[in-house]
C-alpha cells in the first residue's frame, strides 16, 4: 500500500513535543469540577472516565483524567501515551460541542509535563532498526474497559513470526510525598521473545542520566524526570542518547479543511526502553514517571517506590482517579415536566412529542430497539441512552445513561441485545459486563480506515447483512485522497475486524437501510460538490457513486471523476435539501404503505415516502412528502415494535427549519386512510399510478388533469446543480405530453401514456382535480419518479 495513504498516525505537534515545563502537579481537594463551557468549546465533568476525541497529536486520542488538573492522552492508532499535561481537561471543539465547524481539533490549556513523538513503542528482540510511524501489521487496538472504576486500554501487537501479544494498559496516579507519580500498569500476555517498550523520549541534548537501583533520574532544563519500573519479571532499562534525523506528518487545520504538515526532527534524542524478558504466562509491570523539582526529591520518590510492592496490582491500587473522589452522577432522568406540546400531524398521521430532559442534550445520532422495549439512542456529543417506557405515554418515558465519552457516534444498531455504534474513529460494541446497567466495555470491532479529525469526517451506520457483516459509511466531504477509505462504504467482518472497501463515491451518507427480499443496501447522500441533489443510492460492490473518494480509489479520479452509478431516487431540492435517516415500513398497523421506505430530511424537518421497483434489474422509484410538524431537524427514523415511527432530531451547526436543537417524536397511523398515489410503475409507454382508494373515473380519465415534466442534474464539482431540461438548459424542465389516461376497471389504477419522455431523467407529475370515488381530495398532488430505465415490452 502507498505509504502516503498510511501515514495517519504520526500526529504529534512538534511544538508540544519540545515544550516541557518545571512544575509539580498538585491534586486538588474538594468536589470534582462540573462541565465547563467556553466561547468555542466544552469540557467534560470529572465523572467522565475517558473521552475519545481528535487532537493534533492523534485523531484517535483517548483522554483520561487522572485528577482534577492532571490528564493523560493515549493514541489508539500507534498504541502510545502521547501527552501528559497539568491543567484543565480537554477543550472539546467542533459542531456537537460548540456549534461551530472550526476549530475542530480538540486542545487543552495547561502545561505539558512529557510527551512522546509518533513512534510505535513496541519492538521484539532488540532495539528496532527503524521507527514505525504508522501502525505495523498485526497491531490492533482492542478495547476500553471501565470495569472497577479505572480505565484499562486493551491492544495487541505482533512478533516477527506473526504471533500476537495481548497488552492491557491502565494509567493511574500515585501520591508519594508532595509528588504525583504517573503509573502505567502493563499486563503483557504470553510472549516467546524478549520485547522492548519505549516508555519515554526526551528531545534535544540531555545530561547523562543517573542510573540507580530504583530507576533513572534525568536532569531536564528546569526540572527532574524520574522513570522507574517494578515487576516480578526481570525487567531492565536501556537508555540511549542518539543522533536522529527523520520526518513525519502531522495533522492541522486550514480553515475548514484538514491539512498535512511535514515535520523534520534532527539533533539528539534520549530514549528510555524497558526490556521485558520472554515469558510463558502473562506478566504485570508498572512504569512510574514523576516530574520532580530537584534530584533530591526524585531520589526520595524513587526509594519510596522501591520499598513498595512489586506492582500496583499487588498493592490493590486502582488506575485512574480514586472511586471515592468521584460523586455518584445522576444517570437516570425523567422527562421534562415543564414541557407541554400538543400532538401535531394531520388527520392520517399523528405526531407526539416526547418531553426530553433538558440535562441530556439528546442530539440523536442513532436509534434501535432492545428486546425489552427500551429504545437505545446514541447522541452526537458522545452518549448512549436507554429510553425506558418509550412505547407508553410520552410523559412516562425515562432516560438512562448507558455509555459516554464516544467520538461523535452517528449510528447505532442492536443485534441480539448487543449495542453497536459507529464512532468517527471506529466501529464499537458496547457491553455491560458487571450488570450495573451501564457499559463498562467499549470493544473495537474495526478502525482500519483513515481519520483526519476533520469536523466532517463522519462515520455513519452500521448496517448489517444476513451474514452479520457490518457496513460503515464514511463521509467524503472535506476529505483527502491520502486518507484511506474517505468517501467509501467499508465492510467489517464480525470476526477479527477485517476491513474491505465495498464501494466508493459517498459525500455525506446520512441515512442507511437494507431493503427488499435480498436485503439490498441503500444510503441517502447529500447534495454538494459532485452531487447535484440529494439522492437515494442502492449500493453495490465495486460501484462508484459520484463523490471523489480516498485511497485505494485511483488518485487520478480524485480531482476529475468521469461518471457514476445513478441513484435509485433523486430528491428534488424543494423537497429535500438535506436527506437523512431511513426506515422501512414493515407493519400494516402504520397504514397502507407496507414495504415502502420513509426518508427524513434534516433541513426541512420532514419525512418523505419512497416507493421502489426494479426495472431491468435495477432499483428506481418515486418520492412524495409524507409528514411534517416535527420540533427537531429530522435525523434518524426507526419503526417501533408497536408499529409506530420514532423520529430523532438533531441540529446544531447546520441550519434547519425545526425550532429545537434536539427532539424525540412518535408518529402513529390514525386509522383513516388518505387518498393518495400509493405506487408508481414504469411501463414501456408511460407510468402506471396505483391509488389507495378507487378514483372518480371521469376526472381520472381527463388528460388535462395531469401535468408531467422531466429534468436532470449536471455532474460537476460545483455545489449542487440546477434542474436542466432535455437540451441541457439550466433552471428549465421539458414538458411531457400526456397522450391518454386509462382508468382500470376497479378504478385503483390510472395508466398515463406519455410522449417525448426519456430515461435518465426525473419525471415530475402533478395531479389536479382528481378525487376519490367518495369525493376525497388527494393528500399530496405531486410526486417525482426517477426514470433510470424504461422497461422493455408492454404488459
Amino acid at each position: 500500500m502507498d505509504s502516503r495513504a498510511l501515514k495517519m498516525s504520526a500526529l504529534v505537534q512538534f511544538k508540544l513535543w519540545f515544550h516541557f515545563a518545571s512544575c509539580t502537579v498538585f491534586l486538588s481537594s474538594g468536589l470534582w469540577q462540573p462541565q465547563v463551557e467556553g466561547a468555542d468549546f466544552q469540557r467534560d465533568g470529572m465523572d467522565q472516565p475517558f473521552r475519545r476525541a481528535p487532537m493534533a497529536e492523534s485523531p484517535r486520542s483517548i483522554v483520561i483524567p487522572l485528577a482534577t488538573n492532571l490528564h493523560l492522552a493515549f493514541d489508539a492508532q500507534l498504541l502510545r501515551t502521547h501527552t501528559l499535561w497539568s491543567g484543565p481537561g480537554l477543550n472539546l471543539r467542533g459542531p456537537p460541542y460548540a456549534g461551530q465547524k472550526s476549530p475542530f481539533l480538540c486542545d487543552f490549556d495547561g502545561t505539558v509535563l512529557w510527551s512522546t513523538p509518533p513512534i510505535f513503542p513496541w519492538s521484539a528482540r532488540s532495539e528496532p532498526r527503524k521507527d514505525f510511524q504508522e501502525r505495523p501489521p498485526g497491531a490492533r487496538f482492542k478495547e476500553i474497559s471501565t470495569k472497577g472504576g479505572g480505565v484499562t486500554l486493551g491492544y495487541e501487537f505482533a512478533l516477527p513470526g506473526g504471533n500476537t501479544v495481548r497488552v492491557r494498559e491502565s494509567p493511574g496516579l500515585r501520591r508519594v510525598g508532595d509528588a504525583n507519580v504517573i503509573v502505567r500498569r502493563l499486563e503483557v500476555g504470553a510472549c516467546a521473545e524478549e520485547t522492548r517498550f519505549l516508555a519515554h523520549v526526551e528531545p534535544g541534548k540531555t545530561p547523562a542520566p543517573l542510573v540507580e537501583s530504583f530507576g533513572i533520574v534525568l536532569q531536564r532544563k528546569s526540572d527532574v524526570l524520574l522513570v522507574a519500573a517494578r515487576s516480578k519479571a526481570t525487567v531492565a532499562w536501556d537508555f540511549s542518547d542518539q543522533p536522529v534525523d527523520y520526518d513525519y506528518d502531522v495533522w492541522a487545520e486550514n480553515k475548514l479543511d484538514s491539512e498535512i504538515q511535514r515535520r523534520h526532527v534532527s539533533g539528539s534524542e534520549a530514549r528510555f526502553y524497558l526490556r521485558i524478558p520472554a515469558h510463558t504466562d502473562a506478566v504485570a509491570l508498572d512504569i512510574f514517571s514523576a516530574v520532580c523539582t530537584a534530584k533530591a526529591e526524585a531520589y526520595q520518590v524513587g526509594q519510596t517506590l522501591a520499598r513498595g510492592p512489586s506492582t500496583s496490582a499487588d498493592s490493590g491500587s486502582l488506575a485512574g482517579p480514586a472511586k471515592e473522589a468521584i460523586p455518584s452522577a445522576t444517570r437516570v432522568f425523567p422527562g421534562d415536566r415543564t414541557f407541554h406540546r400538543p400532538a401535531s400531524g394531520d388527520g392520517f398521521y399523528r405526531i407526539e412529542h416526547f418531553p426530553v430532559p433538558k440535562e441530556i442534550d439528546l442530539l440523536v445520532g442513532g436509534m434501535d430497539w432492545l428486546s425489552n422495549g427500551a429504545l437505545a439512542v446514541c447522541t452526537w456529543p458522545g452518549q448512549v441512552y436507554l429510553i425506558e417506557k418509550a412505547l407508553g405515554p410520552v410523559e412516562e418515558a425515562t432516560y438512562r445513561r448507558f455509555a459516554s465519552g464516544l467520538n461523535e457516534p452517528l449510528g447505532l444498531k442492536v443485534i441480539n441485545d448487543q449495542i453497536y455504534v459507529s464512532q468517527k474513529c471506529e466501529l464499537t460494541r458496547l457491553a455491560d459486563t458487571d450488570g450495573n446497567g451501564e457499559a463498562d466495555l467499549y470493544e473495537t470491532l474495526g478502525d482500519d480506515w483513515g481519520f483526519s479529525g476533520n469536523y466532517h469526517a463522519f462515520a455513519f451506520g452500521p448496517a448489517v447483512d444476513q451474514a452479520t457483516n457490518f457496513y460503515v459509511f464514511l463521509a467524503g466531504q472535506r476529505g483527502r485522497w491520502n486518507v484511506p477509505y474517505v468517501g467509501w462504504c467499508v465492510e467489517v467482518s464480525p470476526a477479527g475486524g477485517k476491513l474491505e472497501g465495498f464501494c466508493s463515491g459517498l459525500r455525506a451518507p446520512n441515512g442507511w437501510a437494507t431493503f427488499g427480499p435480498d436485503h439490498d443496501l441503500f444510503v441517502t447522500d447529500n447534495q454538494g460538490e459532485w452531487v447535484g441533489s440529494c439522492k437515494l443510492n442502492h449500493l453495490q460492490r465495486g460501484k462508484f457513486y459520484g463523490f471523489p473518494s480516498g485511497y485505494p480509489a485511483p488518485e487520478g479520479d480524485y480531482t476529475q471523476p468521469k461518471t457514476f452509478q445513478p441513484p435509485a431516487v433523486w430528491f428534488p431540492r424543494r423537497l429535500a435539501p438535506s436527506a437523512s435517516g431511513i426506515a422501512v415500513i414493515t407493519d400494516d398497523r402504520f397504514g397502507p404503505f407496507q414495504g415502502q421506505m420513509l426518508v427524513g430530511d434534516f433541513q426541512n424537518g420532514i419525512v418523505m415516502r419512497v416507493a421502489l421497483e426494479k426495472v431491468n434489474g435495477q432499483w428506481q422509484g418515486a418520492v412524495w412528502p409524507f409528514a411534517k410538524g416535527f420540533l427537531g431537524a429530522v435525523n434518524r427514523l426507526t419503526m417501533g415494535p408497536d408499529g409506530k415511527l420514532y423520529v430523532g432530531g438533531c441540529k446544531r451547526a447546520w441550519p434547519a427549519a425545526a425550532p429545537f436543537e434536539y427532539s424525540l417524536e412518535r408518529v402513529s397511523f390514525t386509522g383513516k386512510t388518505p387518498f393518495e398515489v400509493k405506487e408508481v410503475h414504469a411501463k414501456d409507454d408511460g407510468l402506471e399510478l396505483i391509488f389507495t382508494q378507487p378514483v372518480d373515473a371521469t376526472a381520472a380519465a381527463e388528460q388535462a388533469n395531469y401535468a408531467v415534466r422531466q429534468f436532470a442534474y449536471k455532474y460537476s464539482g460545483n455545489y449542487g446543480s440546477p434542474e436542466v431540461d432535455h437540451l441541457g438548459k439550466e433552471n428549465r424542465s421539458t414538458p411531457i405530453e400526456v397522450a391518454k389516461a386509462d382508468v382500470s376497471v376497479d378504478r385503483l389504477k390510472v395508466r398515463l401514456l406519455l410522449n417525448g419522455w426519456r430515461a435518465g431523467c426525473v419525471t415530475a407529475v402533478r395531479i389536479a382535480d382528481v378525487a376519490s370515488a367518495a369525493g376525497q381530495r388527494l393528500w399530496h398532488d405531486t410526486f417525482d419518479y426517477t426514470l433510470n430505465h424504461i422497461p422493455q415490452g408492454r404488459d
